[in-house]
């Protein structure tokens, strides 16, 4: 996400808007959306998601775009670009296909790009911000302290504005097998491994020592061994020199974790003020 060069909160699209997702040429999962006036009809979908290669809906009523956005979140894209930013979803290949050190360096590639062609796709490059849910928010915090995989991609890590951690898990992966035992903790051993060291090389805790991005904000629910670790994360920030702020909203457990996902961008849910007010103060949209 981004501040948009182009679109201000003045002039944001109007509420009928909906948001389209052009895939980028260049960068296989990059999604980049832009507000419309456009009626978008279910044939309109099929279209789009045909043309960024997606899975076709086989039947349904005439919906909004944002219906088949939930698995990252729809609400929150159609908010922020109502506010004026420019919104851009990096996707990555999963678990068993790839490392999760192959996940953050696909992540990383993509910011690349969006540095690169920031002026072309009419933003800031000054006021990038990472975002990131769950498995997400762990690449998030990686790309914002472990400075090899953004290196790797032709990017200082200080150019990144800030990083928004959505409901993380893995800020210390190794303590995760005891903060979340059972398939959470099996998820995590199968896709990082068991091996200390390898945990370790994995934890954003870890590589908090500076340089880091410029500023953090790890929004937690009420999942106390996830809020443990975001402590430590917050801490180690700090000793570092590094602006974080950490904020516990409502919702427990997974049921709190998929509401922190789906609802964010609803005025409503106190996580999207909570958000708005740091990217105010961080981003400072002009």
């Amino acid at each position: 996400m981004a501040s948009n060069t182009q679109t201000t909160p003045s002039h944001a699209a109007p509420n009928t808007s909906a948001s389209i997702a052009a895939r980028g040429n260049e960068i296989t999962g990059l999604d980049i959306f832009r507000p419309t006036t456009e009626v978008i009809t279910n044939e309109r979908v099929m279209e789009l998601m045909s043309q960024m290669h997606a899975d076709i809906p086989s039947s349904g009523e005439d919906n909004p775009y944002g219906t088949y956005l939930d698995s990252i979140g729809s609400k929150k894209i159609e908010h922020f670009l109502r506010a004026g930013y420019a919104f851009e979803s990096a996707n990555y290949t999963l678990v068993p296909h790839v490392s999760v050190q192959e996940q953050v360096q696909e992540v990383a590639n993509a910011v690349s790009y969006l540095f690169q062609h920031a002026e072309n796709l009419g933003f800031d490059a000054d006021r990038i911000v990472l975002m990131g849910h769950s498995s997400g928010a762990h690449v998030a915090a990686l790309l914002g302290t472990d400075t090899t995989y953004l290196a790797k991609a032709g990017v200082e890590i200080d150019k990144i504005k800030g990083v928004i951690t959505l409901d993380a898990s893995n800020f210390n992966c190794a303590a995760e097998i005891l903060d979340s035992p059972g398939p959470v903790a099996d998820n995590m051993l199968a896709g990082l491994g068991s091996d200390l060291a390898h945990l370790r090389d994995m934890s954003p805790t870890y590589h908090a020592q500076a340089p880091n991005a410029r500023g953090f904000l790890l929004l937690q629910v009420q999942r106390q061994g996830d809020i443990r670790q975001a402590v430590e994360f917050e801490a180690a920030l700090l000793a570092a020199g590094t602006e974080v702020e950490m904020r516990v909203v409502e919702g427990e457990s997974f049921e709190g974790h998929i509401a922190m996902l789906l609802r964010l961008g609803d005025d409503k849910y106190a996580a999207t003020a909570v958000v708005d007010e740091w990217l105010a103060k961080h981003v400072l949209i002009e």
